[in-house]
């Protein structure tokens, strides 16, 4: 308690002795703490201080003296099958932000990724991460398994702790859309995606049992509410660590990284304690057009599909693969793991043709199930869409394929507003 221990050494013969300590968490990152020298008398009593070195030591020690300092910090932990616990050595740690770069005339942000390879044992480190920053954060086995991404953050010249569990995930049946204006039978039910059950609670910060909270494993449609105690169930899940969302009215979304384990139900104890703020009544006035740099003048050409944050709000979507849905020339697919977005003209290609995306006017390199876990509806301010590279504006012709299979350009509330 407390990193107190005693020993009753009536069995050691007297004399002088090392006495030191061990934890897992020291032994994977390399690091032996340090002994100190006892010496042993009958009768006596000793008092022992033990320790490790400093967060900043550590750091310094694991890390190049180039990927350390107070904006930086270090990610580490292992990665391990969900069924077996074991170790999978030549797994990748896949993390995505957004940073900024400073330029002559303007700061823009810039989507940045890497991505770390594990030992033979299984364990990884990440150094030189941006501190207090979201990072996006994937194991993936190549060509096989993967985890869902969480959420992570590392403190500057310090270092965060995340472990990883990969599951199989089954190829599931894709799920049927009703057509507009269908009132018949109720859409069926999303197919499982695993046998992997999460059981827990949802309260304020207050100790509140909040009924109704929208419980949703990120990136599918598996999803149930609390009930009047604030407690939920949701099955049918795959294993491996994943992130779950919870949102509730009057409350902000938050979200959790989960270990799921399919032989064992997983638990968690969920607190919203970030109460959404309510704004006063306030008179809106209309104004000319949008703040996105270009964003008037390129839709007055009459070239592409443009959704204003308005047109956004309207559809109420939860996920950015649903903002795209049904725009003309987007095609949003179900793979049996994910929704996949591709061009209608690049889906009739027969073979690879990604889009390119521009997040705030710099090209974003994105896997096919990247876009909905990078950015979230409510961040969009605008959206501009760009069916082929004679669509597209020549400003968005310079990464990737150069639009050849289309164009989507994203300006979130933070940067697409800004003047540059």
């Amino acid at each position: 308690d407390g990193g107190r221990f005693r020993f009753v050494l009536d069995s050691v013969p007297e004399g002088t002795y090392q006495i030191g300590f061990f934890h897992p968490t020291l032994d994977s990152l390399g690091i032996t703490p340090p002994t100190r020298t006892v010496s042993v008398r009958r009768g006596d009593s000793v008092f022992v201080e033990l320790g490790v070195p400093s967060m900043t030591t550590i750091v310094r020690a694991i890390c190049p003296d180039n990927a350390t300092g107070a904006d930086k910090g270090l990610l580490l932990g292992s990665v391990r099958d969900a069924a077996t616990d074991a170790p999978i050595g030549g797994a990748h740690v896949v993390l995505m932000w957004t940073g900024l770069s400073v330029g002559n005339t303007a700061v823009v942000k810039v989507p940045q990724a890497v991505n770390v390879p594990t030992s033979a044992d299984g364990f990884y480190r990440a150094c030189g991460l941006p501190a207090d920053t979201r990072v996006m954060a994937q194991a993936r086995v190549p060509g096989k398994q993967q985890s869902g991404w969480i959420e992570v953050k590392v403190p500057g010249n310090g270092l965060t702790l995340r472990d990883f569990l990969i599951g199989t995930r089954p190829v599931a049946v894709a799920p049927t859309t009703p057509a507009p204006g269908d009132t018949g039978a109720a859409a069926a039910p999303p197919a499982p995606l695993g046998s992997a059950v999460v059981t827990g609670t949802v309260t304020s910060n207050a100790g509140k049992p909040l009924e109704g909270a929208q419980v949703m494993l990120l990136g599918t449609r598996l999803v149930t509410r609390t009930d009047e105690r604030g407690a939920f169930r949701l099955g049918g899940l795959p294993a491996g660590t994943q992130s779950i969302e919870i949102r509730e009215i009057g409350y902000a979304p938050r979200r959790f990284a989960v270990d799921l384990s399919p032989h064992r139900e997983s638990r968690l104890a969920a607190v919203l304690d970030e109460k959404a703020a309510l704004l006063s009544a306030i008179e809106v006035t209309a104004k000319k057009g949008s703040d996105i740099p270009g964003f008037d003048e390129r839709k007055r050409r009459g070239l592409g599909t443009y959704l204003t944050r308005e047109d956004i709000e309207k559809r109420g979507s939860i996920r950015m693969t649903d903002v795209l849905r049904g725009l003309p020339g987007v095609q949003v697919s179900w793979d049996g793991t994910e929704y996949v977005v591709q061009m209608a003209r690049a889906a009739g290609l027969g073979y690879s043709c990604p889009v390119q995306y521009f997040i705030d006017g710099s090209p974003f390199l994105a896997s096919l199930d990247d876009i909905d876990q990078t950015i979230q509806p409510e961040d969009v301010d605008g959206i501009e869409v760009y069916k082929s590279a004679s669509e597209t504006p020549a400003e968005f012709q310079t990464g990737g394929n150069g639009g050849a299979c289309g164009t989507i350009v994203i300006w979130t509330r933070r940067g697409g507003g800004r003047k540059r």
